[in-house]
C-alpha cells in the first residue's frame, strides 16, 4: 500500500466538520463552512502543531508525539477517520478520530497498554493550534488572527479544566467558538504554543511543555494553541487504560464565555462518539516514510571563543552587549551588526534581515527582495516586484521553529548523515547582505546571502572555513503556483546547461499574468550537482508526494554559489531612463543642513553615496 497516493485525505461528517490528513499522519487543517478552525497548515514533510504527546513520568519525562512524521505508529487513514498503532519501550497505543454524526465535535480516543514487567506513571498533553477565523485571514497573517482569540479556562467538577476559545473578530458577523477538554480530566493547560515550545525550540531542543507539563496560565499572544494535559495514570504490569479528547465547535457565540458554558462540556460528552470505538478485526496501518525535515538533527553549533571573532569580524567591536558576562552581540566596521547564538535564544522577537536587490528609492517591479532569518533562513518569501502576487519562495510562517522547512534551506553531509544549518554560532547583518558562522565539531561553514545593489539579484554562498569537503542539499519551497507554497503542486521547470529555469503552472494567479515568465536559478562556476529533482528526494522511499521542493544534492565541496534572477517582470530601459530623469530633477540642489554640532552632521557628507545617481 502506498499511504502518499490520493493526498491530503478529507474526512466529513454530517454535521458539517471537516478534516484533512496529510499521508504522514498529520492534520493539515480543520474546517467548518468557511471557519477553520487550526491556525497553521500541517504539511507532508514536516506534519503540523496539532499533536497527542504520551508522556512517561520518572525522575526525567520522556514523551513522544502519536501523530505525524515523528511518530512510532503506523496509520490507517479512511473516509471515517484515522486510526495509529504502535509501540513506544513498554507501552502499547492506539490513537483513533472520530467525528461526530450529529454535532461539529470531534474525539480523540486513546488506548494504553503496559507491556512490560514494571508499573508505570503515563500522561497525555493534546496540542490544538487554534485559528477560528477564514482561510485567507489566517493564512495572510496567523499572528494577527492570534491577537484576536480569547482563551478562558473553564472547570467541570468531573472532567477538570477544559479551554474555551472565542475569536473576538468577526467573520461575516459571526464569532466563533470552541472548547476543547478530556475524557478523562483536565489537570492543566496553556494558550499560546510559547508556552508549550518555549524560545529553545529554536535550537531544536525539547518543548518545554513535556519535559515540565503545562504552566495553567493563560497567555494570549501570537501563537493561538489549546493545550491540555490529562491527569497522569499509572499501569501495572499488562493493565490497560482508555483516555482521550474531545472538541466542540460552535460557528457563532455572540456572547463572551462565561462559566455558563462548561454545559457544552456534558453535552460533548453525552454524544455515542464519546465512546471508544470497537477495534476493527483487522488494521492495515502503514508506516510513512520519513523525510529529511522530520529526521535529519540540526547541526550542533559552537560557541567561538575571543580568536574566532576576531579572525571573521575583526578586533574593533562596538557596542558590545553582554549578559551574565557572556557576549551577546555587537556593531563592527562601518555597517555591520553580529547576534551570537546566545541571544537569538533569549529574545522574543528572533533576528532577520529583508535584501532588496537595486537602489531606487522608489517601488522598482524588477527588483527582488528577500527575508532572511537567523535561525537558517537563507531566502525566503522571494519576489519580483509585489510581494504578495509575485512570489517565488514561501515565507516562514511562525518564529517558534514550527516549520523548518519554507524558503530555501541547506542540509550538510557530516559523518555519512544529513544535518540541517540552523541555528548558528553567530549571524552578521550589513545593508545588503547576511552571513551566518556554524562553528562546530569537525569545522567552520559559512553562508552568505546577499540582495546588490548594482544588479537584480540575488545570490548565496556558502564555504567551508576549516574542515574538510562536506556535499551539500539545497532545498527551495517554490510558492509560485499559490498559496505560498501549500498546494500539492510539484514544481514546474526546465533545466539547463548550469542553471534551472523555474515557472508556474498555468492557472495560478502568476501563470495567469506572466504565462511566459519565471525565476532562475543559476549555479557559480565550480558548484556541481550530483543529483537534481523535486520533493522526491527529500523522502526516504524516494516518492513525490506532489509537494512544490526543488532540491539540489552537490558534490563534495569547499565553496558552492548560485544567484536567482526575476524573469516576470522584464527590465525596461525607457523606464529605467525616465526613473532617472525623475530623480535626477526631484534631487537637483539637494542640501541636507542639520544644526550645528548634531551628530549627523558627517552623514549628510555621504548623501550623494545613499542617492541613486
Amino acid at each position: 500500500m502506498t499511504l502518499h497516493k490520493n493526498f491530503p485525505m478529507c474526512i466529513e461528517s454530517p454535521s458539517g466538520l471537516k478534516v484533512e490528513i496529510n499521508a504522514n499522519g498529520s492534520i493539515r487543517r480543520m474546517d467548518y463552512g468557511d471557519i477553520m478552525l487550526n491556525l497553521f497548515l500541517g504539511n507532508e514533510v514536516e506534519g503540523g502543531p496539532a499533536n497527542i504527546y504520551l508522556r512517561r513520568k520518572r525522575e526525567t519525562v520522556e514523551a513522544i508525539p502519536l501523530l505525524g512524521p515523528n511518530s512510532p505508529a503506523s496509520f490507517q487513514i479512511g473516509e471515517q477517520g484515522i486510526t495509529a498503532e504502535g509501540a513506544w519501550q513498554d507501552v502499547r497505543f492506539r490513537l483513533s478520530l472520530v467525528l461526530a454524526q450529529s454535532a461539529p465535535a470531534w474525539f480523540w480516543h486513546v488506548k494504553l497498554e503496559n507491556t512490560g514487567t514494571t508499573a508505570e506513571t503515563y500522561d497525555l498533553i493534546y496540542v490544538q493550534d487554534i485559528g477560528l477565523a477564514h482561510y485567507g485571514a489566517i493564512r495572510l497573517n496567523e499572528y494577527y488572527v492570534s491577537h484576536y482569540i480569547d482563551h478562558t479556562p473553564l472547570n467541570h467538577p468531573q472532567h477538570g479544566v477544559a479551554l474555551a476559545s472565542r475569536q473576538n473578530q468577526s467573520m461575516g458577523g459571526r464569532c466563533p467558538w470552541t472548547i476543547i477538554g478530556s475524557l478523562g480530566r483536565g489537570v492543566s493547560f496553556a494558550t499560546d504554543a510559547l508556552q508549550f515550545y518555549g524560545l529553545a525550540s529554536r535550537a531544536g531542543r525539547i518543548p518545554i511543555g513535556l519535559t515540565k507539563g503545562l504552566p495553567c496560565a493563560r497567555r494570549q499572544h501570537e501563537h493561538s494553541m489549546a493545550a491540555l494535559q490529562d491527569a497522569p495514570v499509572l499501569l501495572k504490569p499488562g493493565a490497560k487504560v482508555q483516555r482521550g479528547f474531545f472538541g466542540w465547535f460552535e460557528a457563532d457565540k455572540q456572547s463572551a464565555t462565561t462559566a455558563a458554558d462548561a454545559a457544552f462540556i456534558d453535552t460533548a460528552l453525552d454524544l455515542p462518539d464519546a465512546l471508544p470505538p470497537p477495534a476493527s478485526a483487522v488494521f492495515t496501518g502503514v508506516r510513512p516514510a520519513a523525510s529529511l525535515f522530520s529526521t535529519a538533527p540540526l547541526l550542533t553549533t559552537l560557541k567561538l571563543d575571543a580568536s574566532d571573532i576576531a579572525s571573521l569580524f575583526g578586533a574593533g567591536l562596538r557596542h558590545a552587549e553582554y549578559a551574565d558576562g557572556r557576549l551577546l552581540s555587537f556593531f563592527t566596521g562601518d555597517n555591520r551588526h553580529v547576534v551570537l547564538k546566545e541571544k537569538e535564544l533569549k529574545v522574543l522577537r528572533p533576528h532577520g534581515h529583508l535584501l532588496r536587490t537595486g537602489n531606487a528609492l522608489t517601488p522598482d517591479e524588477t527588483a527582488l527582495t528577500s527575508t532572511v532569518w537567523m535561525a537558517g533562513v537563507f531566502h525566503s518569501m522571494v519576489t519580483q516586484g509585489h510581494v504578495s502576487i509575485n512570489r517565488f519562495l514561501s515565507t516562514c510562517h511562525s518564529y517558534l521553529g514550527l516549520f523548518r522547512s519554507h524558503g530555501l534551506r541547506i542540509f550538510v553531509e557530516i559523518d555519512s548523515g544529513w544535518h540541517l544549518l540552523d541555528m548558528p554560532s553567530a549571524y552578521e547583518m550589513a545593508p545588503d547582505s547576511c552571513c551566518w558562522i556554524y562553528n562546530y565539531s569537525g569545522g567552520m561553514i559559512a553562508v552568505r546571502s546577499t540582495g546588490p545593489a548594482d544588479r537584480h539579484e540575488l545570490s548565496l554562498s556558502v564555504k567551508v572555513l576549516a574542515g574538510k569537503t562536506v556535499r551539500f542539499f539545497l532545498s527551495f519551497h517554490v510558492a509560485m503556483n499559490g498559496d505560498d507554497g501549500s498546494i500539492s503542486s510539484p514544481v514546474s521547470y526546465v533545466k539547463e546547461a548550469d542553471a534551472i529555469f523555474v515557472r508556474s503552472v498555468p492557472d495560478c494567479d502568476v501563470g495567469w499574468r506572466f504565462p511566459d515568465g519565471g525565476f532562475r536559478i543559476q549555479t557559480a562556476p565550480g558548484t556541481c550537482i550530483e543529483k537534481f529533482g523535486g520533493d522526491e528526494l527529500l523522502f526516504s522511499d524516494s516518492a513525490s508526494r506532489n509537494q512544490p521542493f526543488l532540491c539540489m544534492v552537490t558534490a563534495p565541496a569547499a565553496a558552492i554559489g548560485l544567484r536567482i534572477a526575476g524573469f516576470l517582470i522584464p527590465p525596461s530601459a525607457d523606464a529605467q531612463q525616465g526613473l532617472h530623469d525623475f530623480w535626477s530633477h526631484i534631487t537637483a540642489g539637494l542640501h541636507i543642513d542639520p544644526p550645528a554640532g548634531s551628530p549627523l552632521g558627517p552623514a549628510t557628507a555621504r548623501v550623494a553615496e545613499i542617492l541613486p545617481w
